[in-house]
């Protein structure tokens, strides 16, 4: 490990270096922020610590020079008491920790090892990502999913069941796939939509049956718990679940076996549990709709998944790659997304997440005449945002852009309601419940 330790004074930063090197830690030493950078630029380093106050550059603006060159080593920052503003400024800017002088040599160890460690983990989870990236769930630079990354990767190594919870849309399976891919697990990743499936068949399916556990069952099959022996299993809208089954699954994770329908015989299982669901499973606790015990089972660490409206400046950036990822996919040539275009997609409500922006993109690529992608393209598509644009109608509610969304899902699906549920993010349950508030009805035998 190779450390970077930039202070005017010199005293204080050789014996920093000094100390460093008991512990096998290699440091150098800069009194200044150019020199730092002379250093940077000739030498890898894996972590940076900084005061905060040098002449010349201070430290934030070293901070922002470092990552304006792309470099995403750790930056520590060092502050005296009076600077603790400055340096909480700083971490908002990047920053990876911060110190208060004066602090004891071994809690800078202990920091620098620990930041360390979380960049490793990072790196490691970009790589377990690139099989997901396409779709864009962990995609963005913004502050809420840098948190989401890191935390992602503290989690994903321990054997704890992880709740991942957030809006429809906002990347939950992806985020469940990075954990597993960072696991260390070899068994395969398994993933089931509880509201996908009909409740008559929810527990064969999860535990599995036996030859004649129930009309039509005309062989014995394994459940999804036997499928992800060794890997992880992802239940998905865990909410959905009804009461008779949560008191089974309790009872699967809690002693490591399931009982297949029909069988007496109970099964040993190697499973990593994630679940997630885009209700607040405390609001059903107290109505009864969720089993308490079961609640505390599954919340062991809980990952917040934001919704895009919270993803201050990642629009942009997703919206971008949607448009070099399917355009590639479509066969289409086209030069970019214009301002315009950009402009109603940043001010677009997108209550369907990050899956509506891919969708949006998508529909607009097919639909466009020019070579640019223009506000026109995406006004074709009927979800056009609350902000008007030029030569657009009035702006529209929510409650219009909802009913648009739905009845234009519908339509592309020919009314199939799984198929249209699935392309907007909920259940067929929901989209059932939705179509009965907007007064939406299927045409005569569809």
């Amino acid at each position: 490990m190779k450390a970077l330790i930039v202070d005017d004074e010199r005293g204080l930063s050789s014996s920093l270096v000094e100390f460093l090197a008991l512990d096998d830690i290699e440091a150098l030493s800069a009194a200044t922020a150019a020199e730092a950078l002379g250093l940077l630029g000739e030498t890898t380093f894996d972590v940076v610590v900084s005061d905060l106050r040098m002449p010349g550059m201070d430290g934030i603006g070293l901070l922002s020079r470092i990552r304006e060159l792309g470099l995403g080593l750790p930056f520590i920052m060092m502050s005296a008491h009076g600077e603790v503003k400055d340096a909480v400024a700083a971490m908002k800017g990047g920053a990876w920790d911060y110190l208060v002088k004066p602090f004891d040599p071994e809690e800078l160890l202990l920091r620098i090892r620990k930041a360390v460690a979380e960049r490793r983990a990072l790196d490691k989870l970009a790589v377990g990502m690139r099989g997901t990236a396409d779709r864009g769930g962990l995609v963005g630079d913004s502050s809420v999913m840098v948190a989401v990354r890191r935390l992602i990767a503290k989690a994903a190594p321990s054997p704890a069941t992880i709740l991942l919870t957030g809006e429809s849309g906002t990347g939950k399976e992806v985020a469940a796939r990075s954990i597993h891919s960072l696991s260390g697990r070899e068994g395969p990743f398994v993933a089931v939509n509880i509201g996908a499936l009909p409740e008559t068949l929810l527990e064969s399916e999860l535990f599995g049956h036996e030859k004649g556990a129930f009309t039509g069952a005309d062989a014995r099959r394994p459940g999804l718990f036997e499928a992800a022996q060794g890997g992880t299993l992802f239940l998905d809208e865990i909410g959905e679940l009804p009461l008779h089954l949560q008191v089974k699954l309790l009872r699967a994770i809690q002693e490591r076996k399931v009982q297949r329908l029909g069988s007496s015989t109970s099964i040993p299982v190697d499973v990593r549990f994630l679940a997630a669901t885009n209700r607040d499973l405390e609001v059903e606790v107290k109505a009864g709709r969720f089993r308490e015990d079961l609640y505390y089972r599954i919340d062991v660490v809980r990952i917040r998944l934001p919704p895009l409206r919270e993803r201050e400046g990642d629009r942009s950036l997703l919206a971008g790659h949607f448009f070099s990822m399917l355009t590639r996919q479509l066969g289409r040539k086209l030069e970019g997304i214009s301002p315009s275009a950009l402009a109603v997609i940043e001010a677009h409500p997108f209550p369907g997440n990050v899956r509506e922006l891919a969708n949006l993109i998508e529909r607009a690529i097919i639909l466009a005449e020019g070579p640019w992608l223009e506000a026109a393209d995406f006004r074709l598509n009927s979800l056009q945002s609350g902000a008007p644009v030029p030569g657009s109608d009035s702006p529209k509610s929510l409650a219009e852009i909802e009913h648009e969304a739905i009845v234009a899902a519908l339509l592309r699906n020919r009314w199939h309601r799984e198929r249209s549920a699935g392309e907007l993010g909920i259940t067929r349950r929901t989209l059932l419940n939705k179509m009965k508030e907007y007064g939406i009805e299927a045409p005569q035998g569809a």
